[in-house]
């Protein structure tokens, strides 16, 4: 749904530029959050020489020049932008201006699904929900029971009190990553690695 979303984004944006005209911007190399005209969140995340539309599986090449951006691979987008006020719009073919605006990576929120398959048993898989307001829970997967819990977050450090039995953990963000790493959860698990999820 949201490659159809995407791809209605589409403006003729000219020809393609060759040379010093296709320039990226360094301004753009962050992480983008908007919404499309239907509600739906919109992330676009960009790196040195790719982008990532968050939910897609693989990273984008993209082409910049001062006023169009194209990128293409599993999803194409082609759209003209611009910067106002250190926000970028994108105008669709039906007249919408979506703005977008720059998160930090350390100002992601970390609410939301996290799954993790354990190195040291590739069939044990378990899945970790943070809430707002510190509540979680955490469970194998699939079919395990819940267990409920606190957490809390400095910086880049994030711990966790499972209740009724005390259980911690303490772990780190990896922001670039968009993950939570954690050396050991309990004995014999080694280092486990919590990948965010959007669906």
């Amino acid at each position: 749904m949201l490659r159809i979303l995407l791809t209605s984004l589409i403006l003729l944006a000219g020809a393609v530029p060759t040379g010093l005209e296709a320039q990226s911007d360094s301004v753009m190399q962050t992480r983008w959050v908007g919404r499309l005209p239907n509600g739906a969140p919109l992330f676009l995340e960009f790196y040195g020489d790719s982008m990532l539309v968050v939910n897609d599986r693989m990273a984008l090449d993209y082409v910049m020049t001062s006023d169009s951006l194209i990128a293409y691979g599993d999803t194409t987008l082609q759209f003209r932008y611009r910067m106002s006020f250190g926000r970028m719009l994108l105008e669709t073919p039906d007249g919408h201006v979506l703005t977008m605006s720059p998160q930090l990576t350390l100002a992601r929120p970390l609410t939301g699904r996290w799954v993790a398959t354990l190195e040291t048993d590739s069939l044990r898989r378990m899945q970790l929900e943070l809430f707002r307001g510190g509540g979680a829970r955490w469970r194998e997967i699939p079919g395990g029971a819940w267990h409920e819990g606190e957490w809390n977050r400095q910086s880049r450090i994030i711990s966790f009190l499972w209740l009724p039995d005390s259980l911690t953990w303490t772990g780190q963000f990896d922001p670039r990553g968009n993950a939570l790493l954690f050396s050991e959860l309990d004995e014999g698990t080694g280092t486990v690695i919590f990948r965010k999820r959007y669906r």
